[in-house]
């Protein structure tokens, strides 16, 4: 732990290093760097000058790490796509798997290139990192962000404001499409859902990191297939127009395509994470 008042920047570094390469890894690098951007209220590591680091701070957030609790779910932050988005206990961090969605959404609606309002709906929305990196990008869209958790909604609403999207965005507090007004889903173009989809016997073989995020936001049913059979089959019966990108995992894939086989709902694309794992599939339903 830090001792001296009088440490440089560069030797905080390696102390956290030291701290830190057990417990993370690969990773220690970046959790080092922002450990020290956060104690210096500075999102520019280099521009950090020895005086402004926080050790006291540090220290308190370096026992909390080597306890196990994850960075993120410490200092209430976490970078994706090209933000750091408020978190906290009661929604599941944003992950840089998940960035797949942002990227091909963009690409599609950059290449259909929409004249029209793009009106987009973020279920399970957690902190909302999915449908804000999205509406940031493109200045004619709007989104609807829907969960169950009233916490998480808190945490996707301070988000919002951060990021000064309050004219593009509603809120819903709602079990999936429950408490949604129906008719808005006629003007929804696309669904971006990353849904709990870790099957129990998994989750409860998690480790003790992952275990820091509710298990509301992971925990998908006996086979994880839980949310996607519901939403499917809802969106079936309300003869949903749209576009549905779902994030899976290649724990369920198999599942999901024999779902989507028995329903006659059209796969429009699959695409690969950063790992080369399946981790985004476009669908689309059938129009009779």
């Amino acid at each position: 732990m830090l001792i001296n008042n009088y440490l440089s920047k560069l030797d905080i570094k390696k102390i956290l290093l030291e701290n830190l390469k057990s417990i993370t890894g690969s990773q220690a690098e970046q959790e080092s760097q922002i450990m020290i951007s956060y104690s210096s209220n500075s999102e520019n590591n280099l521009d950090i000058k020895n005086s402004e680091v926080d050790q006291e701070l540090i220290n308190k957030i370096l026992n909390e790490r080597v306890k196990g609790k994850p960075l993120a779910k410490i200092i209430n932050e976490k970078g994706f796509w090209k933000k750091i988005f408020y978190t906290d206990d009661y929604t599941l961090d944003p992950r840089a798997d998940s960035e797949i969605l942002v990227e091909q959404i963009l690409i599609d609606c950059k290449k259909n290139k929409y004249q029209k309002q793009l009106k987009l709906l973020d279920l399970c929305c957690g902190t909302g990192c999915l449908g804000i990196s999205i509406i940031d990008e493109l200045d004619n869209a709007f989104c609807d962000f829907i969960d169950v958790s009233k916490h998480a909604l808190t945490a996707c609403k301070k988000n919002i404001i951060k990021f000064k999207q309050q004219q593009k965005t509603k809120i819903f507090h709602s079990n999936l499409f429950k408490n949604y007004p129906i008719n808005r889903l006629k003007y929804i173009d696309f669904i971006v859902c990353n849904p709990p989809y870790i099957p129990t016997r998994n989750y409860l073989n998690l480790n003790k990191e992952t275990l820091h995020d509710p298990r509301i936001s992971l925990d998908g049913g006996k086979s994880g297939m839980d949310y996607y059979v519901k939403i499917i089959n809802f969106l079936i019966n309300v003869k949903f127009k749209g576009v549905v990108y779902f994030e899976i995992d290649p724990i369920i894939n198999k599942n999901m395509y024999k779902l989507l086989l028995e329903k006659g709902v059209k796969i429009v694309y699959k695409k690969t994470d950063y790992l080369n794992l399946d981790r985004l599939i476009k669908i689309k339903f059938p129009t009779t």
